[in-house]
């Protein structure tokens, strides 16, 4: 009986160890290969008095209308170039803004703020948050 219970044992023993050491103790967690955005270098105008051309590296649908556009966002214009990180473009409204630390250039003006946006088509321009102005002679 004594033998009987000691094999029992061992037959239990052995497949736990045996079913453990089948079974990684960290499985790694492999990433997708697909790419974490919807589009790859997006390219646009604004139409509006003066053509705004959108340049980014990359954008993700936010909905029907917004694009959240990323890395070196760049709105230029044969007037000025403004350039952030992130922004989300309204495509209904052709309007933007961002959050994110801002660089507008103009002739003989370097605008650095916190953020920006434009509306009435490109016309205007707001920049948000701390904000400071160099003018250059």
């Amino acid at each position: 009986m004594l033998f009987i219970i000691f094999g029992v044992i061992t037959i239990f023993i052995a497949t736990i160890i045996l079913n453990h050491t089948s079974m990684p103790l960290n499985e790694e967690v492999k990433e997708s290969k697909g790419p974490n955005f919807d589009i790859l270098n997006p390219s646009f105008t604004i139409n509006n008095k003066q053509k705004i051309s959108v340049k980014a590296e990359r954008g993700n649908f936010i909905s029907d209308r917004k694009v959240l556009l990323e890395n070196n966002v760049i709105f230029k214009s044969s007037k000025f170039k403004l350039q952030t990180n992130k922004a989300i473009y309204d495509k209904t409204n052709q309007t933007a803004n961002s959050k994110e630390s801002t660089k507008f250039q103009s002739e003989g003006t370097i605008i650095l703020s916190e953020g920006f946006e434009i509306i009435e088509n490109g016309n205007i321009i707001f920049f948000n948050g701390k904000t400071k102005l160099n003018l250059i002679k």
